[in-house]
């Protein structure tokens, strides 16, 4: 297989498929979508539904409604209505374009915000604004493998920033200090409080999950989620919700048939019973039955 590699939705996409001549169409696919569900790109059908509170666009409403089906089913630990929060924030621009401090924030710090979906139909009632972040690339990723399939290929993998899919051959995804975890029939996602920081007026650290009760970055004993389920957008959503809310994190996962790999602020790693972590690991883990905190931990 020969791999395409670009960028896209801010981030690095990598796609391989033993059929590699779809796989130009399959990066076409991937900027329609960035065209449709980035809150950054101003001619995005996002940008124009938080401009005007009202678009038609079928594949932003597809998202939009598994957006709230997921903040249902977290118990509001993902929260897609939080966007007007992180540009107060200061994250109003793609990460890699904010260089400068934000300014302290202000305004209300829940969301008030009112999503509604008919047909392909969204309307936003009340202040704030959309930000469909935590799940647009983990559906992008779903529709990406789905569209190289239906053209014909066999074997195939999307990986869109850390958003992980393939078919058609054993998958074993590196999640760091030597571990990994299979993935032969699901998806994979990762969302770390590391990953993307910036400070700031009065150089306080910020990151982009916010905790959706509080409306400021999470605080809490989790720096990393990696979560296997069985569709990349679910995974991305679960990831979120794993760090804003961990003490429901195993009952949340275990509705979804997820599991997840977590490392703590201080460097350790816990994983969920039963979860497949991938004997080959460099360092490979022993999993104890017993839980902690509602997750078990991994140790060498």
């Amino acid at each position: 297989m020969s791999p395409r590699a670009f960028k896209a939705m801010g981030t690095d996409w990598w796609l391989d498929a033993d059929r590699p001549d779809l796989l130009a169409g399959a990066e076409d696919l991937v900027r329609a979508h960035e065209a449709r569900l980035s809150r950054f790109v101003p001619t995005s059908s996002l940008s124009a539904l938080n401009r005007h509170r009202v678009a038609t666009c079928p594949t932003l409403a597809a998202v939009a409604r598994l957006g709230l089906r997921m903040r249902e089913a977290t118990g509001g630990a993902f929260d897609p209505t939080l966007g007007a929060r992180l540009v107060a924030l200061g994250y109003d621009r793609t990460f890699a374009a904010i260089a400068t401090p934000a300014p302290a924030p202000d305004g209300p710090t829940a969301s008030a915000l009112t999503v509604t979906v008919v047909g392909d139909e969204v309307r936003l009632d009340g202040p704030g604004a959309l930000d469909l972040g935590g799940i647009a690339k983990g559906y992008t990723v779903d529709r990406t493998l789905a569209w190289l399939l239906s053209g014909g290929a066999q074997a195939a993998f999307v990986d869109g920033g850390g958003d992980l899919r393939g078919a058609g051959a054993d998958c074993a995804y590196g999640v760091g200090d030597g571990l990994a975890v299979e993935a032969r029939h699901g998806a994979v996602a990762t969302s770390s409080t590391s990953a993307r920081r910036w400070r700031d007026a009065v150089g306080r650290p910020l990151h982009h999950l916010l905790d959706p009760r509080t409306g400021h970055p999470t605080v809490g004993p989790l720096e990393t989620a990696t979560v296997i389920a069985p569709d990349a957008a679910t995974a991305d959503a679960l990831a979120t919700a794993v760090l804003a809310a961990p003490t429901t994190a195993l009952r949340t996962l275990t509705a979804f048939g997820a599991h997840a790999l977590v490392r703590d602020q201080g460097g350790a790693w816990w994983i969920t019973p039963g979860a497949p972590l991938d004997a080959a690991s460099d360092s490979p883990r022993h999993i104890h039955s017993h839980s902690h905190s509602h997750l078990a931990e991994a140790r060498s």
